[in-house]
């Protein structure tokens, strides 16, 4: 870092007509070796804000905040008065305060401690008889020492700066001119820009805002969307909206990992996540009748069941409001729970029946007994793809996207003679669309001989 007065042309935007005189002053007489700043502002770790009108690093002392008082000052009757007009602190108050917020800042940055001072200066003020309180005394300059500013501070260092004070060897001179921030770039990390780019994605559009308002006016909703619509989106906002009216919402779905990245997006707001076992192990515990998950089989297939039996919470601790996600994949048994606990409650359900694992495990009757919802613009997967998930399982699509989506490359199909060669088959079809320029492609769908 080059030594100066920052900035280098002009003093930063100040009305004070004072500040722009001393800043004159410095920009005609600091010495080489000397840094300054002007308007140096910074924030310690407890939230304490502050500025200084000039900080300077002098060598072999530390550093030395300048407050600048500008206009007529004088004193009467013990009280300060700048241009007739009584101040709220003395003179000196607000630089040492200044001086101490740094000092405590610099530790925290990890320098060592070091040695500072504070002089006032008035300007627009000249005098030879300097005030007679004791702490200003021999650390106040005037009007009168602005041609030879450098000189009248290097005059007055012994008696402002603490004697037998050793200088740190850190880079203190460094921290400071960073606290005072000479230039920023934005930058933005490539995680961040694609964590950007995904929620632009996923904006509520004017179908998705419509669902929301649905929703809240409706105590019973099933809401089928394809992969990609932005269930989970929607059904997050819904909750959120909710929690903030002062609702209990329990949020419920069936993977692990939904249940955990969809925890910290709610934090503060009330709502509770859980996958539909994992609550029945939180109600059954609560009820003080297990002591911990087991790890059979068995256990989890059951779980729900006995939950909604023996534990379901008493109407003042019970969710008022149940969001449902992912419910495509929910067993006989999680339904038993989810049924207990919509019972005369709010309960929004969503599901996409092209992604169940399980072709044996079907809704209730009851779900579809409210209103029913279709979100059917995909925002994720290309429009080929869905197509063909529509095709696969025996709904009506669109053909001309399909021969599309082939001849992109978007699509493609694997023959695989067995399951143990589908991922061998798969890998060469990818290394060979990539040799031949194709490398967008997003999907690839395999059958087996």
């Amino acid at each position: 870092m080059k030594r100066g007065l920052w900035p280098r042309q002009q003093p930063r935007p100040t009305d004070s007509h004072a500040e722009q005189k001393v800043y004159a002053a410095l920009r005609k007489q600091l010495p080489q070796n000397w840094t300054a700043w002007h308007s140096l502002r910074i924030r310690t770790a407890d939230g304490l804000e502050g500025e200084g009108d000039f900080v300077l690093a002098i060598p072999q002392r530390g550093f030395l905040v300048l407050e600048v008082k500008g206009g007529h000052i004088e004193q009467r009757d013990g009280r300060w008065y700048q241009n007739g007009h009584p101040l709220n602190r003395g003179p000196r108050g607000q630089a040492l305060g200044f001086a101490k917020k740094l000092s405590a800042r610099l530790k925290e940055a990890g320098s060592q401690s070091v040695p500072y001072a504070v002089l006032t200066i008035f300007p627009d003020t000249a005098f030879s008889n300097p005030p007679g309180q004791d702490d200003l005394s021999a650390l106040v300059l005037g009007e009168q020492d602005l041609p030879w500013l450098v000189d009248s501070i290097q005059a007055k260092l012994d008696k402002a700066f603490p004697a037998d004070f050793l200088i740190p060897e850190n880079n203190w001179v460094g921290l400071l001119h960073r606290f005072w921030g000479e230039n920023w770039v934005p930058k933005l990390k490539l995680g961040h820009k694609a964590r950007i780019d995904a929620e632009q994605r996923l904006k509520l559009d004017v179908d998705q805002l419509r669902l929301i308002d649905g929703l809240l006016g409706n105590c019973r909703l099933l809401v089928e969307g394809v992969a990609g619509s932005g269930k989970t989106l929607v059904a997050r906002e819904a909750a959120l909206n909710m929690a903030r009216q002062g609702r209990r919402v329990l949020y419920l779905c069936f993977t692990d990992a939904l249940a955990e990245w969809l925890r910290p997006t709610f934090a503060g707001s009330g709502v509770e996540v859980f996958t539909v076992p994992r609550y029945a192990v939180h109600l059954l515990q609560q009820a003080g009748l297990i002591d911990g998950p087991e790890s059979t089989p068995e256990f989890w297939f059951d779980v729900a069941l006995q939950a909604a039996a023996d534990a379901l919470p008493e109407p003042e601790q019970a969710p008022e409001v149940v969001v449902l996600d992912e419910a495509q994949d929910l067993t006989e048994n999680d339904w038993e729970l989810v049924g207990a606990l919509a019972a005369e409650r709010i309960c929004w359900m969503f599901y996409d029946p092209a992604q169940s694992f399980w072709q044996e495990r079907v809704l209730p009757v009851w779900t579809g007994q409210g209103g029913r919802f279709s979100l059917t613009r995909c925002y994720r997967c290309p429009p080929a793809v869905m197509e063909y998930s529509r095709k696969l399982h025996g709904r009506p699509c669109d053909e001309e996207l399909l021969r599309e989506g082939f001849d992109a490359g978007v699509l493609g199909v694997v023959n695989a003679p067995s399951e143990t060669a589908v991922l061998g088959r798969i890998e060469n079809f990818a290394i060979k669309r990539s040799n031949t320029g194709l490398k967008d492609v997003q999907e690839i769908i395999f059958q087996k001989n």
